[in-house]
Parts: structure tokens; C-alpha cells; sequence
């Protein structure tokens, strides 16, 4: 097998990328029993995982648990920096399944991507013995298949626990499992031991530590974790807890995943990938201006400059009718408060791509509307491109804030301006610009949104148009400014909608809004 080949089957099988047939035949009770007995103990959650190379922190995984109307759904995550052909490739893996309450499956998605591969694999389960595979394999043609099997299916990231949720694990323990592997077609036994059993310290959670710049975990828990190792049949090598749930697993000999807590696993993680980030280079390689800019333009008007600060007087008009609180905006009766956010707001929430509940919680904001063409094949291939293989919202949104801003000239927008208009004529106005972000942001997998309102010029506003991504809340961007995040002369009244320039016109043809301080960053003389 290729190295290519090789790193593909470890992931698979280290993470769970796949299905799995469970059958324990010296059991009285049939496969199916027993799986519902397990299915009424499993309950909804999520564990995280650093993920190590030689002990290098180069990656993040997270195993999600949800329940959903009438079913489980199982989401594994991975992203992580890892060596391939002797160069180090960001490569991510994604795994969705969903189950019945009894735990047999019954559809799942499957993607692995890198510098050198990309494969996606569907499955959906027919009847009670077949199963329908299509693969695709980078940019080749689908292939469909159909495998016959029998039992029970289950994804390999279940199987420990139904080895800890059936009989209690003990040491000497012994089972059979008969795992699928969805890139060779191929059934496997696989002959697993419970050979030890020890104590672990797990850290649950984190703080930030100013000094060491970093997350460090502030409070552990101590949990029993069983060594469950296939002594036959192929390679499995994981510690688990009496709940099922994963605690280290030795992939490789150099590659580990150890469970903790989110912020150290994913933010430390992040913060150091990000160092390293190629983000510059591409968005100039992908420029059509292929010019550089600061990483915040003021507007043209004369008097301008970034503000850390806004407070605005709204006269003639109920605040709480409008969308003037939230994120970054206090409102109290008449007053309108901005403050810029800092860097604590630029967290994202989740890493790319987005998970099942993810596009459940956040569908409106991902999903294509009047104007905003997410599935257009231009805007796909486009958000593709400047995503690459960062799994960071933050990085991606700035990227693309910065493609929009250097790519879009200025120019009258057409009366009724969409995303794909405004990519194809590279020019447009603010509101342009915004749509087409936000057409791009939800492409790459980021919610985001178009928003409209002032911004404050010396001590007057005018009317403005900007979008914002949803990270640890909504967060604006701007790219006909350039800025990401805004800076607080941003004072957002009107979220989304095709008429967004014509509510800001009249609610300020009726109001009056006075710039009462303004608070500028501080500058070292």
C-alpha cells in the first residue's frame, strides 16, 4: 500500500472514519437486543482531543453525540498537521452518522481530505442486509456499490462503547468484532482483549493563562479507563472509560489523541497553527488585484480613523424595534453603545467544516437566499479555494474579508444586486460587497449574515452595509472597509433582507442620531 494509501487507512481506523458490523455470537440474546439494551444507557455529549505527533501538538478531534427526532447522530472530527511523503500536509477527516434509538445505522457521510487526497464516502443502509456505498475519489467519477451484510451496523467509534455498556469491562475480557472498511470494501474481524486497567487524571477545564499565552487546564477529574488492543486481525489500540467514551488512542506509533478539555485541545492548537498560516500567500496568489493593504482601510471620508468606542444618541425612534442590541451593541433607552471586539470574541464556536447539529442550529445562516447564491458553482469553487485546509472560521472569514475587499472595485451596484452578479462584474457598492461575503462565508461552512446601519464620521453617521460571522457571537466584517473585526464606528440597526439599503434610508429620513464620545485606540508616543 502507497504511503498515501496508508495514512488514509490509519486515520480510518484510529478515529473511526466508518462503519463497523458488530456480532457477538456466544451471546444468547440476539446482536440486535443487545444493541437496544446498550442504546438506553448511551447519552448525548462531546469529549475533545489534543491530537500528537512525537509528542508536537499538530492537530484537534471530537467525538459528538446528539440526539435528534428519532435518532442518534454520532459526529467525529479531526483536523491535524501531519507528514505525508516526508512534507507536512493540513489534513482533515469528517465522519456523520446517524442511527436509530436502538443504534442501527442508518445513513452516514464520510469525507478525508489533504494536500495529496481527497475521497468522500456515502452509505445508507437497505432493508435489513444491504448497504449502499457511493465513493468519489478527488474529482473522478462516483462509484456505487453494494455490499451485502448481516447484523447490526455501527460505526468503530461505537463499538467501544457497547463494550463498555454490555457486560462491565474487565481485565481478561475477550470479544469479536467484525469491522467494514468503507475504502477497500472489505469485512474484518477483529479479536480484541481488555489486557489492563489504570486511572487517569482528565482535564475537563481551562483558563486562559496571559503569561504562558496559552490555555492550561484549571480543574481534572479522576477516571478509570480500560486497555482494550486487538490481538488478531488488524490494529486497534485505544483506552476507553466505563462509560464508552474514548480517553487516549495510539494511532500510530507517533501519532496519539488524548482527551481534554476543548479550549487546550482546539485554542492551543489553533494559536499555534495559526503562526504558521499561509493565509497571506494565498489570498495574494488568489488576488485578482494582487495588491497588499493594511489589515484595516479607513473610509475615504476625510476625519476618519478606527475607534475602539461608540456611544450614539437615537432620537425619533423605539431602539427595541430594531436590531440594534447584541454582539457587540448595548442599547439602554435611547443610547446606543459599540465597543470593538477583541481577540476573546474571534474564538470560533466550532471548527470547519460544520457538523450536523452545526447546519441544524445555524441552517438559516448557511443556507442559500434571494441575492446570496451559496450553491452556485463559481461561489463554491471560489470558497473552496480560499478556505484551503484551515479549519479556524476566524482565519477563513479574514481571508475572504480580504479577497472581497482587494478583488470587488468600486462602482454603482445594479438596482437589485446579487452575490454571483457582484463576483462575475468585480465591482460593487457596500451592500454588494456584504452579499457577496456572506455568499462566500456560508460556502466555506462560517454562518454569516448581511447587516446594515451607520457609521459614525467625526460627529455625524452615514449609511452603511457590512456582514457579520457568527464566532463566539456575531462578529462584523467589512470588506468594502477592510476590516475585520469592525472597528465600534460600525453601529449595526437592520440584519439581512433585500430591502436592507431602503430600511436604513427611511428610518433615518424619520430619526435623528447624534455621535454623543468616541474612544480611539491608545498609540505610545
Amino acid at each position: 500500500m502507497t504511503s498515501r494509501g496508508l495514512l488514509a487507512a490509519g486515520i480510518l481506523a484510529a478515529w473511526g472514519v466508518g462503519i463497523a458490523v458488530y456480532a457477538q455470537r456466544e451471546l444468547t440474546r440476539s446482536p440486535r437486543a443487545k444493541l437496544a439494551e446498550v442504546a438506553a444507557r448511551v447519552g448525548p455529549g462531546a469529549t475533545y482531543f489534543a491530537v500528537e505527533s512525537e509528542g508536537r501538538h499538530v492537530g484537534f478531534a471530537s467525538n459528538t453525540i446528539d440526539t435528534i427526532p428519532g435518532a442518534l447522530q454520532v459526529t467525529d472530527y479531526l483536523v491535524a498537521d501531519l507528514p505525508v511523503h516526508g512534507v507536512e500536509q493540513r489534513t482533515t477527516a469528517q465522519s456523520v452518522v446517524q442511527l436509530s434509538r436502538a443504534l442501527a445505522l442508518r445513513e452516514f457521510t464520510v469525507s478525508l481530505a489533504s494536500d495529496s487526497l481527497a475521497m468522500r464516502t456515502t452509505g445508507r443502509v437497505l432493508g435489513d442486509s444491504l448497504l449502499e456505498l457511493v465513493v468519489q475519489l478527488a474529482e473522478s467519477a462516483a462509484d456505487t456499490s453494494r455490499v451485502r451484510v448481516t447484523g447490526p451496523l455501527l460505526l468503530p467509534t461505537l463499538v467501544p462503547l457497547v463494550v463498555a455498556l454490555g457486560d462491565p469491562p474487565e481485565v481478561g475480557r475477550r470479544m469479536r468484532v467484525n469491522t467494514f472498511d468503507p475504502i477497500s470494501r472489505q469485512l474484518q474481524q477483529l479479536s480484541l482483549l481488555v489486557d489492563a486497567e489504570s486511572l487517569f487524571v482528565v482535564v475537563d477545564s481551562a483558563a486562559f493563562n496571559p503569561s504562558a499565552k496559552r490555555w492550561l487546564g484549571v480543574h481534572a477529574d479522576s477516571v478509570r479507563g480500560f486497555h482494550v488492543v486487538a490481538d488478531s486481525g488488524g490494529s486497534f489500540d485505544s483506552w476507553i472509560d466505563e462509560q464508552g467514551r474514548l480517553i487516549a488512542v495510539h494511532a500510530t506509533p507517533e501519532l496519539t489523541m488524548e482527551r481534554t478539555a476543548y479550549e487546550v485541545a482546539f485554542e492551543n492548537w489553533r494559536t499555534r497553527s495559526a503562526h504558521r498560516s499561509s493565509a497571506s500567500a494565498v489570498v495574494d496568489e488568489l488576488s485578482d488585484a494582487a495588491r497588499s493593504r493594511a489589515p484595516a482601510l479607513a473610509p475615504s471620508t476625510p476625519g476618519w480613523e478606527p475607534l475602539d468606542g461608540v456611544l450614539l444618541l437615537v432620537r425619533g425612534a423605539d431602539l427595541s424595534r430594531f436590531s440594534a442590541s447584541g454582539g457587540n451593541q448595548r442599547v439602554a433607552g435611547d443610547t446606543i453603545a459599540v465597543r470593538r471586539d477583541g481577540a476573546e470574541a474571534l474564538r470560533p464556536l466550532f471548527p470547519l467544516p460544520p457538523g450536523g447539529p452545526e447546519r441544524m442550529r445555524f441552517g438559516r445562516e448557511l443556507r442559500a437566499e434571494p441575492m446570496i447564491e451559496v450553491e452556485r458553482p463559481e461561489i463554491v469553487a471560489m470558497a473552496r479555494r480560499l478556505k484551503g485546509r484551515d479549519a479556524m472560521a476566524d482565519v477563513v472569514a479574514r481571508r475572504i474579508m480580504t479577497w472581497v475587499h482587494d478583488s470587488i472595485a468600486d462602482g454603482d451596484a445594479e438596482a437589485a444586486p446579487s452575490a454571483f452578479a457582484t463576483f462575475r462584474e468585480r465591482r460593487g457598492d457596500a451592500r454588494a460587497r456584504a452579499q457577496l461575503f456572506v455568499a462566500l462565508a456560508r460556502a466555506a461552512g462560517i454562518p454569516a449574515r448581511t447587516v446594515g446601519g451607520v457609521v459614525a464620521v467625526d460627529d455625524h453617521v452615514a449609511t452603511h452595509a457590512w456582514s457579520e460571522v457568527l464566532l463566539q457571537h456575531w462578529v462584523g466584517v467589512d470588506p468594502t472597509f477592510g476590516q475585520f473585526p469592525v472597528d465600534a464606528s460600525h453601529a449595526r440597526l437592520f440584519v439581512g433582507g433585500a430591502a436592507l439599503d431602503a430600511d436604513v434610508a427611511r428610518l433615518l429620513a424619520r430619526v435623528h442620531i447624534d455621535v454623543l464620545s468616541k474612544t480611539v485606540p491608545h498609540r505610545d508616543d
